[in-house]
């Protein structure tokens, strides 16, 4: 019996005094694919990566530090984007990429939704403070997003739930062939894709675990698994 695949965009780090790199994903998301049958594949750079891609069910786009704005035609003349590297950059928008040419179901997680924005010609929020944007101040990093357009995956959802928040940064403007589902204010919390399944929201289920981020993460591996159907 074989397994659905699920591909994960690594983040890496550096430790300073010893020089050493480290490639890492925080262990909640891994739990959420294997506790739903699945087998988690680290998406390693390396000469096979497109061989690597073509193995995949589904794909995971994780949190991290933020993209290069110049991908959505901005600088960072001000310092507004934090923790830029040009791997992660990389990694990421091969994955949606491909994702997206071979109509791969995909769930993007924070800075998963800001990369489908910044790799697919929308823009970005580079510091919602600064740019005076509605956004919550959070209690125990905690909001209400609010359903804006009704989806099949949205339908699913309460039309008003609490999430968790560990972000300064959203999308600004949504990728062409995207709908935004949730809102908190003028905040963009949650995108999906009007024809191919790759949904994005700007909270971390996988931390704050709730009944909500159950139907998230089902709904996902409900769509990889109807993938593989078709692709068996």
């Amino acid at each position: 019996m074989s397994y659905p695949i699920i591909g994960i965009s690594p983040r890496f780090s550096k430790e300073e005094k010893s020089g050493y790199s480290f490639l890492k994903i925080n262990q909640d998301y891994i739990k959420q694919i294997v506790d739903r049958g699945a087998i988690p594949l680290i998406l390693v750079p390396s000469s096979g990566f497109e061989s690597l891609l073509s193995q995949c069910d589904g794909f995971l786009i994780i949190g991290g530090d933020d993209i290069n704005p110049t991908y959505y035609g901005e600088t960072n003349d001000a310092d507004l984007s934090k923790g830029i590297d040009s791997l992660t950059d990389e990694i990421d928008q091969k994955i949606i990429q491909y994702a997206l040419d071979h109509q791969i179901p995909t769930f993007g997680i924070c800075r998963g939704i800001q990369a489908f924005a910044a790799f697919m010609g929308g823009t970005l929020y580079q510091d919602l403070a600064t740019e005076q944007v509605s956004h919550p101040i959070p209690l125990e990093k905690k909001h209400y997003v609010t359903r804006v357009h009704q989806t099949p995956l949205s339908n699913l959802l309460p039309e008003k739930f609490l999430v968790n928040t560990f972000h300064h940064q959203a999308v600004h403007r949504v990728p062409k062939d995207f709908v935004v589902t949730y809102q908190n204010e003028d905040t963009i919390e949650a995108i999906e894709h009007t024809q191919w399944p790759i949904i994005g929201v700007q909270w971390h289920p996988e931390r704050y675990y709730t009944i909500e981020s159950a139907i998230l993460f089902d709904y996902f591996m409900e769509k990889v698994n109807e993938y593989r159907k078709k692709h068996i």
